[in-house]
């Protein structure tokens, strides 16, 4: 018997798209890329800096373009979780990883007028990378 494959990366796609489409309208066009991402993982690092450069181009920063990043990176690993037929417990590590970017981002803004050298929203954007690579380091 075939196993099907499962589809849990569409999931963070329904909420990025609306994030998404209340800041502007053209971004709804970035979806066909994005269910292309869920198949092939270049696509998917195109979708994730055409996300990334979007919101550079509108300066938006903060929880609402961190939400949006790690969104972003939500599908595109799911995808790949999707496309090996993970465990369900390797999609609970990455929903930890990806979750412990707000509470960080949360500690350095609260850091920043202490340092204000820091740039809040590019160092939390960092440490997001980092658990990235730490939870495909565990799953792996």
């Amino acid at each position: 018997m075939k196993v099907r494959r499962r589809l849990y990366s569409l999931i963070p796609l329904v909420p990025l798209f609306v994030l998404l489409g209340t800041l502007d309208p053209r971004t709804l066009l970035l979806i066909p890329l994005a269910l292309m991402a869920i198949q092939w993982y270049f696509v998917g690092t195109l979708f994730l800096l055409a996300t990334a450069a979007f919101l550079i181009y509108t300066r938006t920063g903060g929880l609402y373009g961190l939400a949006v990043m790690a969104l972003a990176i939500l599908a595109l690993e799911m995808g790949y979780l999707d496309r090996e037929r993970a465990p369900r417990e390797h999609y609970l590590i990455l929903l930890a990883a990806v979750a412990m970017s707000f509470p960080t981002y949360l500690l350095m803004s609260t850091l920043s007028p202490a340092l204000p050298r820091l740039e809040v929203t590019a160092l939390a954007a960092l440490l997001l990378v980092v658990l990235y690579l730490f939870a495909r380091l565990a799953t792996s």
